[in-house]
């Protein structure tokens, strides 16, 4: 196993300055190996802890590890979570409306929309993402004519829906290519 070193390099005759750069650069090309974390610590420094089987990164503040991937798979981890696993989560997982009156929805800026439109436009969606899903909530007050971009897959009946004034509740569903979209009736 390769020794743990702590990058510091003693003042020291020649021989052992040597040796202690040989084991600076083991631990360096070894990823600091070892089933316990180094003593000496360095913002965005890596660990390869082999009592867990993962690859971690130090943060930026060098106050904690972060999971990066699994050893022996090399599976990605986010944040100590393995992407590869099925994920329970125990907190809500939600983030505010992202507010866009212009119709263009940029998937990269959220999953959920709300949309007061002033004029006429086209359903839109860019850096569209695979798997996405989300709604959009339309405030049509003034009964403005919404169009679909070819990339916006709607039935027959949901632009004439939405065109007339009214609020919905539009969901989307994406498949890297297009998104798909179903209509609620009108609130009231």
């Amino acid at each position: 196993m390769p020794p743990i070193h702590d990058y510091v390099i003693a003042n020291q005759n020649g021989a052992n300055t040597r040796s202690d750069l040989n084991n600076a650069f083991s631990a360096i090309a070894s990823q600091n190996s070892s089933a316990s974390e180094p003593s000496t610590t360095y913002a965005y420094m890596f660990w390869a802890d082999t009592a867990n089987d993962l690859l971690k990164q130090r943060n930026a503040a060098n106050s904690a590890w972060i999971s990066v991937l699994t050893l022996s798979t090399g599976s990605i981890t986010t944040g100590g979570l393995d992407l590869t696993a099925d994920q329970s989560w125990t907190g809500s997982q939600r983030a505010a409306l992202i507010v866009d009156n212009d119709g263009s929805f940029d998937m990269n800026g959220g999953n959920n929309f709300k949309c007061t439109p002033s004029g006429n436009f086209t359903l839109t969606f860019t850096n569209i993402t695979d798997g996405q899903s989300g709604f959009i909530l339309l405030v049509n007050s003034g009964g403005h004519t919404i169009s679909a971009h070819a990339n916006s897959k709607v039935d027959a009946n949901l632009l004439t829906t939405v065109t007339a004034a009214g609020t919905y509740l539009i969901s989307y569903l994406s498949d890297g290519t297009n998104a798909y979209l179903t209509n609620s009736a009108i609130y009231t």
